[in-house]
């Protein structure tokens, strides 16, 4: 597989999307590799989905514990962490989930995964948050 600084990759994400939290909390997003000398993807990266948080990381335990559910649902999508960053600033965390796109043959049915992967990490990013938070009220 194409050598990529995938945690890198991740502390970069989780600072461009940190710049948007007044926007958005929380989410997935499709991320896309090409090479920058033939302008074209190479064959051997994988589908990747970034999924992210606004979540003061290091300030909040719930914050860590969400990305820990995410993380525990990753085999069932048949999916890997592939690198985990947090923001200079430390309020915005990203992980890049991977799944291998040789499953399907075209390039609709990658593209049909991808969007699949990402509606599900969407949801699953989601849940983990309102667990986590139905938990501290509980608590509370």
């Amino acid at each position: 597989m194409t050598q990529f600084n995938w945690n890198e990759t991740a502390r970069e994400l989780a600072g461009h999307v940190g710049r948007f939290s007044n926007l958005i909390e929380r989410g997935a997003v499709s991320v896309q590799f090409v090479d920058e000398d033939s302008k074209e993807v190479p064959a051997d990266c994988p589908l990747v989905i970034g999924v992210f948080g606004n979540d003061n990381y290091w300030n909040d335990e719930r914050a860590r514990r969400e990305v820990e559910l995410i993380r525990e649902c990753l085999h069932d999508l048949q999916a890997d962490e592939l690198g985990f960053g947090i923001s200079g600033s430390g309020t915005t965390w990203a992980l890049l989930v991977g799944t291998d796109k040789e499953r399907y043959q075209t390039a609709v049915g990658r593209a049909m995964q991808k969007e699949l992967l990402k509606a599900d990490l969407d949801d699953i990013v989601w849940g983990a948050w309102r667990r986590v938070n139905e938990a501290t009220t509980a608590v509370a």
